[in-house]
């Protein structure tokens, strides 16, 4: 060879010349000339020992033979430059190389092997010091994992990508692609803001490819809202940007979602039109993932005209695809969809196998997620899919499926936060990295402004001589800023040292469930006592079924309600029910506990054996704040026959089981006795309804409160050295640190709850300052491994907002969280002298039992039972339920 005579210097200078051509080639995309360049500058390089440039040049070859079809190959000289790059150090090339394998890989449908290249190339670009390539690795790391249905991590990844440079010509992507991971979790409120802010960026270049990315994808969340107009006017302004750029690829996606639209609006000729346009334009571009997606909405046209077959058709190409190209969102939908049409069909055993498909993989993407309120707005979006199975294992006599689906569609965000350690923020705090001293900051400014908020903004009934124990919340100017907190309290937690250890709790199954009564607690005795029946309700807007179980009873006993009249009648009792037992004045007819037990209870309980003496109620939506303890069998009360206790889900009951105490502790409880009569402070200075309306009331002094705690607290000093009161001011500066000093806590006094905003409910101090459940969820103010039980003697303290996922959001979950496995809590406003009478009739009761099984339900079935029958009416002794297991 000619280069054998050059000298040293000679070559390395011709091997930078071939070099130089071949870069040129590769801009030109002369891919042919581009390889043999490089590969006379890749035998130069080993001839002049230049293994740097060796790997830089074998990197660079593999791009042009990637273009040539030429994978193979390229994939091995790819590995060849990383194996270099790594062994000399060249850590720059090293990223450079792995992002190309791991592009490499992607596209050919190997995301887990993609994710870990592209996280080698993240490790690569920090130990060079290279921005730029660990933007790259953030931000390719969000869309793999976007990809796989990772929503949150790949919320997390978009957001590093967004931090590593304060410039960056990719900050329209990244904040698109954040929009695409908040819409994919069910916010799209929030995924609308970074959508525009993506479109803002794009327009400073402009960038009209992706000013139309941001349009369509404003205009799917405003689908998902329901907002129909407000997505066709996206649609077509994103239509019209991307036809103008010849982005045929793009256009496809807004042609199929406007005609998903007109479907939406009842106009399947034109929904049919442009999802057949959007199907060919994608299939001529090489999109697959486009096209399922337009075929699958194809084939909800065909469906709507009563063209099952030729909508099975399209599902099935449609699937065919996503498993080619292993798109499981997409997977997910057209399973759904399968099934759905086999339900349709009548053919309910392929119906059934589909949609569990789809609900493993609706699990397996709910399971990834870990912030509590990001995995509620996910379940959320499951939740027809869950209700369609269950229906189907209805109607297939499948009663045990039935119970176990019912299982998996409710609390599962509470339950997993139950079933991990709490997090302590603190422990983050002693860091130099920079970002997290950021947000450690910005945690801590706007948890301040939460307590100004939760100080200033309540409400509080006017005066009158009755005076109630609670008052409501003006949500106004609150939400955002919770909504912030919620956000660093997610990053915060994401970047615990405890996070990657956080694992999804698995629901019970039916074996599970019937091996409750036989397996043991630590410290003795089973889950459940073989007296407790489990009581199990789902209420969808379709149907309601109940179900109930007990020991050795075998498959549940189960009762569902199809006929559309007789559940409507049914939501106008409970909602009636509902309204009246929360307006003063009013009493709730016994003709009304008559047809709700008769409705709800009557089908599951009557062939229940006389052995049952207790129900543990797992309720569902608006049956979380029905009282089950005043529903009539027409010989008295529930509660009368049945002490009954509240669940959010049946998979809790081993995450509450808790050692017993130990049996001096047993015999003697210790209590902690609080109680707020005087609430003065909060009339000095008026009080704000709203940030423009002021007034002159503030909340009432109650004046049963302290003779309640007194007679309490003697009750419990005569069994106990240990029992403590506090009274008013005490209560604040004392509560939070004996919290966890006593096994059982008692609180009377005012409280609130805030229906728009429910981390804001809360106990009233008196100050007025609130300890709101956002507060202990942050978990810094109350805490306990002791406690056995807290009873809140105050208004609504048992009042949550209720997801379509079953969630639980208020007080009582803040509170389950802080480690109290057993809470006694009110569903309405109480009057101060007839709680005062009950509480104290409870606790009598309660520790009564402390010689024998302590069993808080039946204190309180007790109590509840003794008002009954003395003709006190349902709206002073109801509303205190129990939630927990004991």
């Amino acid at each position: 060879m000619e280069s054998e005579r050059l000298s040293l210097n000679e070559k390395r200078t011709l091997m930078e010349r071939h070099g130089q051509d071949a870069w040129a080639a590769l801009e030109a995309a002369n891919f042919d000339k581009a390889e043999q360049e490089y590969q006379k500058a890749i035998e130069l390089a080993r001839h002049v020992s230049e293994r740097g440039a060796e790997a830089v040049f074998l990197s660079f070859m593999a791009v042009a033979q990637q273009e040539l079809g030429k994978h193979d190959v390229a994939k091995t000289n790819l590995e060849n430059a990383v194996a270099i790059a790594r062994e000399f150090g060249l850590t720059k090339v090293e990223a450079h190389g792995c992002r190309l394998l791991a592009e490499q890989e992607r596209e050919a449908g190997h995301s887990d092997q993609a994710i870990q290249l592209f996280l080698r190339a993240l490790e690569a670009s920090y130990n060079s010091s290279d921005p730029l390539g660990m933007e790259i690795s953030f931000g390719s790391l969000g869309q793999l994992y976007l990809e796989r249905g990772w929503a949150e991590q790949a919320a997390e990844w978009f957001e590093h990508a967004l931090g590593t440079r304060d410039e960056t010509q990719f900050r329209a992507q990244w904040l698109g692609s954040l929009g695409q991971a908040m819409a994919e979790l069910a916010q799209y409120d929030s995924a609308i803001g970074y959508y525009r802010r993506a479109f803002d960026e794009a327009s400073k270049k402009p960038d009209s490819r992706t000013q139309a990315v941001c349009l369509g994808s404003e205009g799917n969340a405003h689908f998902e809202l329901g907002d129909m107009d407000g997505a066709i006017k996206c649609y077509e302004r994103a239509l019209k940007l991307s036809e103008e750029s010849e982005d045929n690829r793009r256009c496809a996606s807004w042609l199929g979602n406007i005609g998903n639209t007109w479907l939406k609006l009842g106009n399947v000729a034109k929904a049919v039109d442009y999802c057949g346009r959007a199907v060919e334009t994608a299939k001529s571009s090489g999109d697959a993932q486009a096209q399922a997606s337009h075929l699958d909405s194809l084939g909800d046209c065909q469906m709507a005209q009563g063209e099952l077959n030729l909508a099975m058709d399209k599902y099935n190409e449609a699937l065919a695809l996503s498993n080619t190209i292993n798109d499981r969102l997409g997977q997910r939908i057209y399973l759904s969809n399968l099934g759905r049409l086999y339900q349709q069909m009548g053919q309910l055993q392929p119906a059934f196998e589909l949609l569990d498909q789809a609900i493993d993989l609706f699990d397996e993407q709910r399971s990834a997620i870990k912030a509590d309120d990001l995995k509620t707005s996910f379940a959320n979006r499951g939740q027809e899919l869950y209700r369609d199975m269950v229906k189907i294992c209805l109607s297939m006599g499948k009663r045990v499926e039935a119970l176990e689906f019912v299982g998996r569609a409710k609390s599962r965000a509470l339950l997993d936060l139950l079933s991990n350690s709490p997090i302590d923020i603190s422990q983050l705090e002693q860091t130099s990295d920079e970002s997290l001293k950021k947000l450690i900051a910005k945690e801590g400014d706007l948890r301040n402004q939460i307590a100004q908020f939760e100080r200033l903004f309540w409400q509080g009934p006017p005066a009158s001589e009755t005076g109630h124990r609670g008052s409501t919340v003006a949500p106004e100017d609150s939400q955002k800023i919770y909504s912030e907190w919620r956000e660093a309290i997610n990053q915060l937690r994401r970047r615990h040292p405890n996070y990657a250890s956080l694992v999804s709790a698995g629901t019970l199954n039916f074996s599970e469930i019937e091996s409750l009564w036989n397996k043991e607690k630590s410290g003795g005795g089973h889950l459940l006592d073989r007296q407790t029946a489990i009581v199990e309700f789902y209420w969808t807007d379709q149907y309601i079924m109940a179900a109930s179980v007990h020991f050795a009873g075998g498959e549940p006993v189960v009762h569902s309600i199809f006929d559309d009249e007789t559940r409507e009648a049914l939501e106008v009792d409970l909602y009636s029910f509902l309204e009246m037992s929360a307006t003063e004045g009013w009493e709730v007819p016994l003709s009304l506990c008559k047809r709700l037990y008769k409705a709800l209870m009557q089908p599951v309980v009557s062939g229940l054996p006389d052995s049952i003496k207790r129900l543990l109620v797992v309720p569902h939506g608006s049956l979380h704040h029905l009282p089950f303890a005043a529903l009539h069998d027409e010989t008295g009360f529930l509660c009368e026959k049945y002490s009954i206790s509240y669940l959010p889900t049946t998979s809790l009951i081993p995450v509450l089981a808790k050692p017993d105490q130990e049996a001096d502790e047993t015999m003697a409880p210790g209590y902690l006795v609080s109680a707020i009569s005087d609430y003065s402070a909060t009339r000095k200075e008026g009080m704000v309804f709203s940030s423009r309306l002021r007034s002159a009331a503030g909340l009432e002094d109650l004046s049963y409160t302290m003779e309640e705690a007194a007679n309490i607290y003697d009750l419990s000093a005569q069994k106990s050295s240990t029992a403590k009161l506090l009274t008013n001011e005490e209560v604040k500066h004392e509560l939070p640190e004996l919290f966890s000093k006593y096994s059982i806590v008692h609180f009377a006094g005012h409280a609130v709850f805030n229906q728009e905003e429910p981390l804001a409910s809360g106990l009233v101090l008196s100050d007025g300052s609130i300890l709101s459940a956002a507060s202990i969820l942050q978990g810094n103010v109350l805490r306990t491994n002791c406690g056995k039980l807290l009873v809140l003697s105050a208004c609504q303290t048992g009042v949550s907002m209720v997801t379509k996922g079953g969630e639980i959001l208020g007080l009582a979950r803040a509170l389950m969280y802080a480690g109290m496995p057993n809470l006694v809590l009110s569903l309405w406003e109480v009057a101060d002298r007839s709680t005062a009478d009950l509480m104290q009739e409870f606790h009598k009761e309660l520790i009564g039992m402390s010689g024998s099984a302590l069993r808080i339900s039946d204190a309180l079935r007790a109590a509840q039972a003794k008002a009954a029958r003395s003709g006190q009416p349902v709206h002073a002794w109801a509303p205190f339920i129990h939630l927990g297991i004991e």
